[in-house]
């Protein structure tokens, strides 16, 4: 894990959490830039609407669709993988990369009291802005992700946000331990794993990905 570079990011970073997310109020807000859409979430968390000046998209959270790896069902059996759908938009998590338009969003998959699973996902503009190509963001773990359709499961997504291109994934567990997830970008809109650094410790210790 590269800690010096990842620090660097940190100490710029302006992730939306619920106190600072500016792009989920009542109504839209304007952004100078055209090619930034305005955002904000629609029927109860199920929906959001993107609008850029000209074209409205509505996307449903259950279009959202992954497979998670290694996690439990609502009735706490342990599987190796499950397809799981969205259930909601989790507010405090929407952000725009300014850069290219592309959408960070936090969805809520499975909400059990056993297990609370979200995901994060990337949606990119296509050149026409009529549609958005659905990117998974793949969490680590203990077995290597060989698909684009996998993730490992994350238990609370508190906030999202890029800077200079970078995706950072703020979330936390069930013990109350939190940490910050960090995608260098790259080639692919969900940019390159890049390491893990823990900002609120347990006594658990072990918030971040473990690699065998």
């Amino acid at each position: 894990m590269k800690i010096l570079p990842l620090i660097a990011i940190f100490t710029t970073i302006n992730i939306a959490t619920p106190a600072t997310a500016q792009l989920i109020p009542p109504t839209p807000v304007k952004i100078n830039n055209p090619s930034i859409p305005d955002v904000r979430v629609i029927r109860n968390g199920t929906t959001i609407r993107i609008y850029n000046g000209k074209i409205i998209k509505n996307i449903r959270a259950k279009s959202l669709k992954v497979r998670v790896l290694d996690s439990q069902t609502c009735q706490g059996k342990q599987v190796q993988r499950q397809t799981l759908s969205g259930k909601r938009f989790l507010t405090q998590t929407i952000e725009v990369d300014k850069q290219t338009g592309n959408l960070a969003v936090g969805v809520l998959l499975q909400d059990c009291f056993k297990q609370k699973i979200s995901a994060a996902f990337i949606l990119q503009p296509e050149p026409n802005w009529n549609n958005y190509i659905i990117h998974r963001v793949p969490i680590p773990g203990a077995r290597k992700i060989n698909n684009r359709f996998s993730t490992y499961p994350l238990r609370n997504i508190k906030g999202l946000g890029f800077v200079d291109g970078n995706l950072i994934i703020k979330y936390a567990n069930s013990d109350n331990s939190e940490a910050m997830l960090v995608y260098t970008s790259s080639n692919k809109p969900i940019g390159k794993y890049a390491g893990c650094v823990v900002t609120k410790q347990s006594k658990n210790n072990n918030i971040c990905p473990h690699f065998n």
